[in-house]
């Protein structure tokens, strides 16, 4: 071992994050992402093991954005500065198409998100899916002159530097309440003027190229409905800042991304799309972006599990190696099998999003389907993200809550998790509008009732998969003809429910495809595993703990 390395601080430090992970490609292959992939996710997988580990432990700790806002003759700057590896890194990823390839492939959004799992450190990942929300936006609901000026810039792959995005929606006194927006829009000839004193969590301020940005324009009703989305670019055509950053914030993680905020005075706007569907618009681009952060959750995870399950094959304690112990073994078999569940849930959500993305105002049933699974997914994977990275810390013992290493920070990263893009209550009550208004658990019982049925034999596990599907069922029925006030109360436990039933049948389908593959792995034990215990309480079995290192020599080979 080298005697300067990041590997001394972090021992998965090197691996190459995608090849590492077996269960990640089984995943991809499962919903049939591109074999012409592979090539793209294993240089990203490189990257992801070594780059972005040690880079963004450094800029956590030494190197954060810093604001100018004046040059040296006094003129407003508004620019955000970071660290030359920080930036370098950055444009690496964007030239690999972590962006591009989604519009110029005409929306390969499983390649996407699965180099968005691999990179995962919430503050560069949230530069770079705010950067694709605002190539989404313009690619999607920009005029053809709007499309003209601003897309080349987000799709460039010949050595240009690419362009940098961001979402400017959170205000002081609204929060996820987005009706509560208070900036206004007036036209302005061809273009719009916005004023906001409000905007007060802008993601990548200082870094954007152009944001997207939600407004009221001029006679709009109240409330959400009357918001319209605008493309605001950070300068004006003159070349002066096209708005003011406030200040940076101080935050617990994400530090890498630069949050402010933010106060524009007539600042030049472009329409995207009809204003009388902005609110439909916003929130769609904001479904791209919880979907970024389930599976941004899950590769957090991911690195911090690896981390603990290195540390516990070399640590000993008692006369034997950590992995030896019995209960050290029970946390790392459920680990893996909350990554794998959680893991299958996101890319199906993905999956489903591939397939309606294209779609436009009024949507079709498929697409509020496709939104069910997005609130599903966001909100548990944030859960067991949180839960996966703390188990990793305490394996660490008391060196894990230190910040002399890296592994206390995937702590702090992962607890944002459950907050962005709109918290656990926001995610409820978003999928039970999907159920009261777009009748959508029609759809997803007979999804799973195919999947079930499309099982190659009945099982006990496909049983009991059954009888949880009809309880879910049951549930929803219930929370349907409750009061306004008793099924919001109930919608958190509920989304909980169908998010766990979901990827318990994806789980059996996908193991069941697996055992045909890969022999080795014990995969339907796994997924009834896996179902036991999520749907039913029932801890894994102790005679499969006691192979977990076994198990995971096959399912992370190079570690």
């Amino acid at each position: 071992m080298p005697r300067y390395s990041f590997s001394r601080l972090f021992p998965i430090y090197g691996a190459n994050l995608y090849t590492s992970d077996l269960p990640l490609q089984q995943v991809l292959k499962f919903f049939n992402t591109a074999a012409s992939s592979e090539k793209v996710l294993q240089d990203v997988g490189q990257i992801a093991g070594t780059e972005v580990l040690e880079v963004a432990d450094y800029v956590d700790r030494l190197a954060r954005p810093l604001l100018h806002q004046s040059d040296v003759w006094g003129q407003r700057m508004d620019w955000v500065r970071i660290a030359p590896a920080h930036q370098n890194l950055l444009d690496r990823l964007l030239s690999l198409g972590i962006v591009y390839r989604t519009f110029r492939d005409q929306g390969a959004w499983p390649l996407h998100y699965a180099m968005g799992y691999l990179v995962s450190d919430p503050g560069l990942y949230c530069t770079l899916t705010v950067t694709n929300q605002t190539a989404y936006g313009i690619f999607k609901y920009g005029a053809a002159d709007l499309r003209e000026r601003f897309l080349p810039h987000y799709l460039e792959q010949d050595g240009r530097k690419a362009w940098f995005g961001a979402t400017y929606y959170t205000e002081t006194q609204g929060g996820s309440d987005l009706g509560a927006n208070r900036a206004q829009a007036r036209p302005d000839g061809g273009r719009w003027q916005i004023n906001s004193v409000d905007k007060y969590f802008t993601s990548n301020v200082g870094l954007a190229d152009a944001a997207l940005v939600t407004a009221r324009p001029e006679g709009a009703p109240a409330g959400p409905r009357g918001l319209a989305l605008f493309l605001v670019p950070a300068l004006r055509e003159d070349g002066s800042p096209n708005y003011r950053i406030r200040r940076l914030k101080e935050k617990l993680a994400t530090r890498a991304v630069p949050t402010g905020e933010v106060e524009m005075e007539d600042a030049e706007a472009y329409l995207l799309g009809e204003a009388s569907q902005g609110i439909y618009l916003a929130l769609e681009v904001l479904s791209v972006a919880r979907l970024a952060n389930a599976v941004g959750a899950l590769g957090n995870a991911r690195k911090a599990q690896l981390a603990a399950y290195a540390y516990a094959k070399k640590r000993h304690t008692f006369g034997r190696s950590l992995v030896e112990h019995p209960l050290i073994q029970k946390d790392l078999l459920e680990m893996e099998l909350l990554l794998q569940g959680n893991l299958l849930l996101a890319f199906y959500a993905v999956d489903r999003f591939q397939a309606v993305w294209q779609q436009t105002p009024p949507y079709s049933p498929e697409f509020w389907y496709a939104r069910f699974l997005n609130h599903l997914s966001k909100n548990v994977t944030a859960q067991a993200g949180v839960e996966i990275t703390r188990r990793a810390m305490e394996m660490w013992g008391g060196i894990g809550f230190m910040e002399d290493f890296p592994l206390a920070r995937f702590h702090r990263e992962a607890l944002v998790m459950p907050i962005w893009e709109g918290g656990s209550h926001i995610q409820a009550l978003d999928m039970l509008e999907t159920l009261v208004r777009k009748q959508v658990h029609q759809h997803w019982r007979e999804d799973m009732v195919e999947r079930l049925n499309g099982l190659a034999s009945a099982s006990e596990a496909g049983r009991l998969a059954g009888q949880a599907l009809e309880k879910g069922w049951q549930q929803i029925q219930q929370v349907l003809q409750a009061s306004p006030h008793q099924a919001q109360y109930q919608a958190g436990q509920l989304l909980n429910r169908l998010a766990q039933i979901t990827a318990a049948v994806l789980y059996l389908q996908w193991a069941e495809q697996q055992a045909e593959r890969l022999a080795e792995v014990p995969w339907n034990v796994l997924a009834e595993s896996f179902l036991r215990w999520q749907l039913h309480g029932r801890a894994p079995a102790a005679t499969l703990a006691e192979k977990v290192a076994e198990l995971y020599s096959v399912l992370f080979p190079g570690l």
